[in-house]
């Protein structure tokens, strides 16, 4: 592992990122990356379940960087594309890897990795800790996700072992995070898309309230989706689940 930054690896959990919560409430913040073999509530976002069966990586880094709330709209970023890097070192190529809007990473164009981030403020104004959960597709994928899925075994026919897959998120990561400059998004923002999957071209849009199709155009400043919708007008979403056009591009 980095420098600094530990690791501790579990058979099973209920889930990670539950796990690195009741941590940070006894007052341990890390850096560390909690590892489980199995997860029986494995989350993603929006609460949907997190398949977790053993071959794949489950982890969470629990750290407590010194950042406030609104400067963390820039870790979903940073974490995929240290993801995306981590699949690429792992042997595929460049331009199988691309980062979909808001953190998915998929390989050929079907889901490999999410990314689920939680966070609690403290009294300070400042961030007490982040937890940063992350499954990446290593052995195997779901065959009832919503988003067609797939793992690394599956594109590669390759196997990998977590614990190698962790070392290199690991050090992605942190090299990541330690050449963050909080507050200046552009160049992240620059990188993730120039690997970012779909833009340019028409997509379904899955918000809370509606379902509709829009051409996705970019990243706002602060990471939001701008998009243009059939009757020209531009808008830009920050809660969304982004899905091939069902009419065509």
């Amino acid at each position: 592992m980095p420098h600094g930054v530990g690791a501790r690896f579990f058979n099973s959990l209920d889930s990670t990122n539950i796990k690195a919560t009741e941590l940070a409430t006894t007052g341990d913040k890390g850096p560390v990356w909690l590892v489980a073999g199995t997860q029986d509530a494995g989350r993603g976002r929006q609460g949907r379940v997190w398949t977790s069966k053993p071959g794949n990586l489950y982890t969470s880094l629990l750290f407590a960087p010194h950042i406030k709330p609104v400067d963390a709209g820039a870790l979903p970023f940073i974490t995929a594309l240290a993801v995306r890097e981590t699949f690429v070192g792992l042997g595929l190529e460049n331009e199988q890897v691309q980062c979909k809007w808001p953190n998915d990473i998929l390989i050929n164009h079907k889901k490999a990795s999410g990314i689920l981030i939680e966070s609690s403020a403290g009294s300070n104004g400042y961030l007490d800790h982040v937890i940063i959960g992350i499954g990446m597709n290593l052995l195997h994928s779901p065959t009832d996700a919503a988003f067609k899925a797939t793992s690394f075994f599956e594109e590669t026919k390759k196997t990998v072992e977590v614990r190698d897959a962790l070392q290199l998120l690991a050090h992605n990561m942190k090299k990541r995070l330690d050449s963050w400059i909080v507050g200046q998004f552009e160049p992240i923002g620059r990188e993730w898309t120039e690997n970012a999957w779909g833009l340019g071209e028409k997509r379904e849009i899955r918000t809370t309230r509606d379902t509709f199709e829009g051409t996705l155009l970019g990243l706002d400043s602060h990471g939001g989706l701008k998009i243009s919708v059939p009757t020209g007008e531009e808008q830009t979403i920050y809660a969304a689940d982004i899905f091939p056009s069902l009419s065509g591009n």
